[in-house]
């Protein structure tokens, strides 16, 4: 590794005082540094070997997207609260660039999925997440009536907020707070989650990374169409409604994050995800 971007959230590094220090540092070790202070502001995306993030799980699903495909590990150093994609916290950052030009570190691939909307007036469009997609439902107190296929059988019609397909690495979001299953980041597979579904009986399902999904709005009340909004890690992308058809699959394009491998997942689940009992694992 000669060459890093750093990507540094000026609210949580405050004047970029650690993104300075981690320059300096890497400098003293013949490598070169470039600060960024969003993975949006990259233009040369080929130049890094290697981009350390330094703030949430937000700034580091960012970068993962950017670098989507692009043999650019990601290095995350948790500026945030939970921190659950990050591999570092921050009073450990020396140690961990230590461990990175000594080589003593992994590159864990992982999948990505990708959507597409076919709706009935307009062309085709299409997006990318790392964590999940949902199609949900646009007004307060109405919720949408969503038919899910799995490789074009039908799995479920779900009367609820809304549909989330997550990723392994979104296990641990979204799907985790409605009430979804935590799979292993390593894992190929994809989850479909019913989000407060009209139904005591609703319950995810965990299906291959190789089956393609199809989600067609239907119509919850005879008077009017539903309408739902498809989001990607959160980011709105296209509104559907009555009729239309979302489609979504495992992407080409996977994303690399770095292991320093001295924290497990399941340490990281276990500390983060156990807060409220006093902070016992």
């Amino acid at each position: 590794m000669e060459k890093f971007y750093i990507i540094s959230d000026g609210e949580k590094d405050f004047d970029h005082e650690t993104a300075e220090e981690i320059k300096r540092y890497l400098e003293n070790h013949e490598k070169y540094a470039k600060i960024v202070g969003h993975s949006s502001e990259i233009e040369e995306k080929n130049w890094a070997d290697m981009a350390i993030v330094l703030g949430g799980d937000g700034s580091v699903i960012q970068a993962a997207k950017q670098f989507a495909g692009m043999d650019v590990p990601v290095l995350g150093v948790n500026f945030g609260t939970l921190g659950f994609l990050t591999e570092v916290e921050k009073p450990r950052i020396r140690e961990a660039m230590e461990a990175i030009l000594k080589g003593c570190y992994e590159v864990e691939n992982r999948m990505a999925l990708t959507a597409r909307v076919r709706k009935k007036t307009e062309k085709e469009v299409r997006g990318f997440a790392v964590n999940e997609f949902i199609v949900g439902k646009q007004d307060f107190g109405r919720m949408i009536t969503a038919s899910v296929y799995v490789d074009n059988f039908l799995m479920d019609t779900y009367v609820a907020d809304g549909v989330l397909v997550s990723t392994p690495t979104g296990s641990t979001a979204y799907n985790l707070s409605a009430a979804g299953p935590v799979l292993a980041p390593g894992m190929e597979a994809m989850i479909i989650t019913p989000i407060c579904p009209h139904s005591l009986n609703k319950r995810s399902l965990v299906v291959s990374s190789a089956s393609k999904l199809r989600i067609e709005i239907g119509r919850t009340k005879e008077n009017y169409e539903d309408e739902a909004s498809v989001r990607g890690d959160g980011q709105v992308l296209f509104s559907v409604s009555t009729g239309d058809t979302v489609y979504i699959e495992k992407a080409e394009a996977t994303f690399d994050m770095v292991r320093l491998g001295d924290v497990s997942f399941f340490d990281k689940m276990r500390s983060k995800l156990n807060r409220n009992d006093g902070g016992k694992e």
